[in-house]
């Protein structure tokens, strides 16, 4: 009875648990959401990941003077800015515990961190901030219309040519449904990405693979060419919105929509290169969260630190409960007891026989062998 229990019991927990993990995927149930106190941990951990840049311990704060310096001459205020508030945990010493106030906005630590630098660079930290102004998103199209039946043209003579151009910009101009200007601000920053070197082939591979999903490219070459006279800008148009697919078009705005949320609370630099520690389009929620609560500190970290995935682990979510989710849990939770329990049972049975075996050694080793043979005893 207790092998077939401890069976059970060994089927069973793998069974409970996929289904936890099915619910979770099913319901949405782990979810990467802003929170004041989640944020202040999350600037935290990046802070400490910048703090790794720092080679010397004896050294930090002449080296983290430096870093902020640097960018500031290769004109990337947005991660001078993250160094300077990544000061407690590039520092960690005495000199960075003044930034570690724990309800300290972003500007007060920054002001209290510009005292720390040397005279040199707060004041090129001074001007360059100075000169930063508070732009307007850039909600103009990726290309014109010219553009777009320029590549329409190409792209049916070539059609195993690259498309992403070319579907980028229809998104642009509203072929797809207006975009706003969150997701004008992720058209841009996903192109600057993907010119880049260190731009990751899988995560290049399901983007390109979602955007023909939405608009598959065999189709729209077949509807452009089925209409009567040359191709024109109104015709390729309406050929693009014939063979819009209305899901994989929702996927694909809300994936914009994600890389434009990066893009709004760093800049568009931050977010392609924030792209670039992705892995797959799952990566984007975190990456968000990532932006909204580390600000500039991930831009500085995105730009220095190795594709490792450490930036990503940095951003966790939550799991919320549910009824399904709280009965596969309980299952696998008795599964797991039950299995544990049968295993002390045996251990305590064989220690227990163990032991009774010894005691009954112990009990005839006074006694004298002898050998039985019919009804004739004979000692040894």
């Amino acid at each position: 009875m207790s092998a077939l229990a401890f069976n059970l019991c060994l089927i069973l927990l793998p069974l409970a648990a996929a289904t936890a993990l099915l619910v979770v995927s099913r319901d949405h149930l782990y979810a990467y959401a802003y929170s004041e106190s989640g944020a202040r941990r999350i600037a935290a951990r990046v802070a400490d990941l910048n703090g790794e840049l720092i080679q010397l311990d004896f050294d930090r704060q002449n080296q983290w003077d430096a870093l902020v310096a640097l960018e500031l001459r290769g004109n990337d205020f947005h991660a001078a800015r993250g160094f300077l508030l990544s000061g407690a945990g590039m520092l960690r010493s005495r000199a960075g515990s003044v930034l570690t106030q724990e309800d300290a906005s972003d500007s007060e630590i920054e002001a209290a961190a510009l005292e720390l630098l040397t005279p040199s660079t707060r004041e090129r930290y001074e001007r360059v901030a100075a000169q930063q102004t508070a732009a307007a998103p850039d909600t103009s199209p990726l290309g014109t219309p010219d553009d777009f039946l320029m590549l329409a043209r190409a792209l049916i003579s070539e059609p195993e040519s690259d498309p992403l151009q070319f579907l980028l910009t229809g998104y642009s101009l509203g072929l797809a449904g207006d975009l706003s200007p969150r997701m004008h601000a992720g058209v841009l920053a996903l192109l600057d990405a993907s010119r880049r070197e260190d731009y990751p082939d899988e995560l290049a591979a399901q983007v390109l693979r979602l955007l023909r999903d939405s608009a598959p490219i065999n189709t729209f070459a077949a509807a452009a060419q089925a209409q009567e006279g040359p191709l024109t800008y109104e015709r390729a148009a309406v050929a693009f919105r014939s063979t819009l697919v209305a899901t994989k078009v929702q996927q694909v705005r809300t994936m914009l929509d994600q890389i434009g949320a990066i893009s709004e609370v760093t800049s568009r630099g931050t977010a392609a290169l924030l792209l670039t520690h992705a892995t797959s389009l799952r990566d984007l929620p975190r990456l968000q969260l990532l932006a909204q609560a580390a600000g500039d500190r991930v831009a500085a970290a995105a730009k220095r630190l190795p594709r490792d995935g450490r930036l990503i682990d940095a951003a966790r979510g939550q799991l919320t409960m549910n009824q399904d989710l709280m009965a596969a849990l309980v299952t696998a939770g008795a599964a797991l007891a039950g299995l544990i329990l049968i295993v002390l049972m045996k251990l305590f049975q064989g220690a227990h026989a163990l032991w009774r075996r010894w005691r009954d050694d112990d009990d005839y080793a006074g006694s004298e062998l002898v050998e039985i043979s019919g009804s004739n005893w004979r000692p040894l």
